[in-house]
């Protein structure tokens, strides 16, 4: 995780597809996300926890400005290790075990200068197939 980074979050609703840019997040006394703030509606409590999934921001932006997201999938192309190592590919951003912000298993603040969104999983997840 990158210190300093702003926090932003996405949510994304799968009932209507939707990705929605989130202002606040609302969670109960036991931590539970209870509600959701978009610049476009007001506090929607309907959601179940069920139905939507939450993206935060990594703080990191991809090699054309755009922002990346937990759940975005990246392309890598033309690294220069690529050859002896397979690196180029489609892949999901993610933490690994080490809780280190990753696409595959490449370290993603290392790979931004090779880095383009693409799309993110629940919108786009075919590509995650297309880049096996």
């Amino acid at each position: 995780m990158q210190a300093g980074r702003e926090v932003k979050y996405q949510i994304w609703i799968e009932p209507t597809r939707e990705m929605k840019t989130v202002t606040a997040l609302l969670f109960d006394d036991d931590g539970q996300l209870f509600g959701v703030k978009t610049p476009d509606s007001e506090v929607n409590s309907c959601l179940s926890i069920h139905t939507v999934r939450v993206r935060q921001f990594t703080g990191l932006s991809d090699k054309n400005g755009k922002e990346i997201y937990e759940g975005d999938l990246v392309e890598i192309s033309d690294h220069p290790f690529e050859g002896p190592v397979k690196v180029n590919g489609i892949y999901e951003v993610g933490y690994n075990e080490r809780m280190e912000l990753c696409c595959g298993s490449w370290l993603l603040h290392r790979e931004l200068p090779y880095i383009m969104v693409v799309g993110n999983k629940y919108v786009n997840p075919e590509l995650l197939e297309v880049g096996k």
